[in-house]
C-alpha cells in the first residue's frame, strides 16, 4: 500500500507558477472611444511570432479580423490590422465607433491581450469623458 504525499509547499509552488503563466498569457487593458470616431489597439507579441497569424476577436470568440501567415496588413469593413514586425506588435483600428462596439475583445497570436472597449457619446479629453 503506497500513499502519495504532496507537501503544501509543492502545491503552493505549482499554483503560483500557474498564476504566473496565466498572467503572461493574458493581459487586460481598458480603452475608451467616442461614437463616430476611430480607436486603435496595440497588441504586442514575442519576436518568435513575427510570421504567425495575428487576430482580433470579440467576446463571443468570433474573429473580426486576422492576418494570414507573413501578411502584414489587412482590412475588413470597419476593421484594419497592421503588423509591425520590426517592433513585434500590431495595431488594430476600428473606424466609425458605435455604442454596440462597447465590450470585451481579444487580440494576439498565442498569448492574448484582453481589451475592454467603452464607447461614449460626446467628446473625450485625455481619457476623461
Amino acid at each position: 500500500m503506497g500513499a502519495t504525499w504532496i507537501s503544501w509547499r509543492t502545491t503552493a509552488t505549482v499554483f503560483i507558477t500557474l498564476l504566473q503563466i496565466k498572467a503572461l498569457i493574458s493581459v487586460q487593458t481598458t480603452v475608451t472611444g467616442v461614437e463616430g470616431q476611430t480607436v486603435e489597439f496595440k497588441c504586442e507579441y514575442e519576436d518568435g511570432h513575427k510570421s504567425k497569424v495575428k487576430y482580433f476577436r470579440n467576446d463571443k470568440n468570433t474573429i473580426l479580423i486576422q492576418t494570414e501567415k507573413d501578411v502584414r496588413s489587412v482590412r475588413n469593413g470597419r476593421f484594419s490590422l497592421f503588423d509591425n514586425t520590426t517592433g513585434s506588435f500590431f495595431i488594430v483600428r476600428l473606424d466609425k465607433l458605435t455604442s454596440r462596439d462597447s465590450g470585451t475583445y481579444r487580440c494576439g497570436v498565442d498569448s492574448q491581450l484582453i481589451i475592454e472597449l467603452k464607447v461614449f457619446q460626446g467628446t473625450v479629453y485625455d481619457g476623461i469623458v
